[in-house]
């Protein structure tokens, strides 16, 4: 899998500009920006990393975890993610455009390595419940090579909720955090991408946690700021771009945010592709962005070699793609 599959380049340079403009529509009057404690490790303690497009993002000195903080007021988020251009051109242009081959590229591979997590644990999950279901195209999936299993979607987008529907996926239009509708509903809540999106990473969890039937589990995906990519790109990199981006969390940051909340047998693992292509790509983008000797040096590599760093990364937990298997106390 390649970045440039996935994301196209003028396709997400498209949503990019779009960002940037919705920021002066939305997140102008800072009035409604608030502090915030890392969503990690709740602590107090932090230095600012950078500022980008007018977004202060810190590093918490404690375990690691870079967010924005301030950041806009979850009110003024929630108006951004229902009404914003950049957030209809996701939905509307830019994901339709890779739809299908994301499905081959992401969501096949996706339930297999689930499958595999689930079997290492001896799990055969009845109810299936998939948060932030966008298109549905997970659980399409997860219903082709398990048959038996009931899926359902919660979907807070009215446009991708009827397309869940469309599909013949039950579907609650709803954020984690009011689902109490479908409180312990689920043997397995899925969750891919969101949680840096959201303005409280803990009541999100909680809310995930909600939707569990006591002993279930939860497996979430989300970005890590000790990724290679984004270690090396910093400020430059394209995935840590506000206001849609705003945490990233570190891995020892996602442990102790799943086990103060509760949750037992915590798992964090990064087994992310694409580190090295999206280093490779912004360097022929823009060859100022990083003078680091080595990295330079690295990236002359081809190849099988450049493959095997790679998996260096996902095995050590270095790369920026993680994932997260946890389980609700019986």
């Amino acid at each position: 899998m390649k970045e440039r599959e996935i994301r196209p380049s003028d396709l997400f340079a498209r949503y990019q500009e779009l960002c940037r403009e919705d920021i002066e529509v939305f997140f102008s009057d800072k009035s409604c920006f608030v502090n915030i404690d890392c969503p990690g490790c709740v602590s107090d303690k932090v230095h600012t990393a950078f500022e980008k497009l007018g977004f202060r993002y810190v590093e918490c000195d404690e375990c690691g975890s870079l967010f924005t903080s301030p950041r806009p007021a979850k009110e003024a988020l929630e108006a951004f993610y229902s009404n914003s251009a950049s957030a209809n051109y996701w939905a509307e242009t830019f994901f339709p455009a890779v739809a299908e081959l994301r499905r081959k590229k992401i969501f096949v591979p996706r339930v297999k390595q689930i499958n595999a997590l689930l079997k290492e644990k001896d799990l055969d999950p009845k109810v299936v419940v998939d948060v932030g279901a966008g298109y549905g195209v997970f659980l399409e999936e997860y219903k082709k090579q398990f048959p038996s299993a009931r899926t359902f979607a919660v979907e807070p987008g009215h446009k991708m909720a009827q397309i869940c529907r469309g599909k013949g996926i039950e579907t609650l239009v709803s954020t984690a955090e009011e689902a109490e509708l479908w409180a312990s509903k689920a043997d397995l809540v899925s969750c891919f991408e969101v949680i840096e999106h959201v303005f409280a990473p803990e009541e999100f969890v909680m809310g995930l946690g909600r939707i569990l039937k006591p002993g279930g589990h939860l497996v979430i995906s989300g970005l890590g700021v000790e990724g290679f990519d984004i270690q090396v790109l910093w400020d430059k990199s394209k995935s840590v771009t506000p206001p849609p981006h705003l945490n990233f969390l570190s891995v020892r940051g996602f442990e102790i945010l799943f086990e103060r909340l509760g949750f037992q047998d915590v798992q964090v693992d990064t087994p992310g592709q694409l580190d090295v292509d999206i280093v490779v790509n912004a360097l022929e983008e823009d060859s100022a962005i990083n003078e680091d000797r080595f990295i330079r040096l690295l990236l002359r590599r081809k190849g099988k070699e450049l493959a095997n760093f790679q998996k260096f990364l996902a095995e050590n937990r270095m790369s920026s793609h993680c994932r997260i298997l946890a389980q609700k106390p019986k």
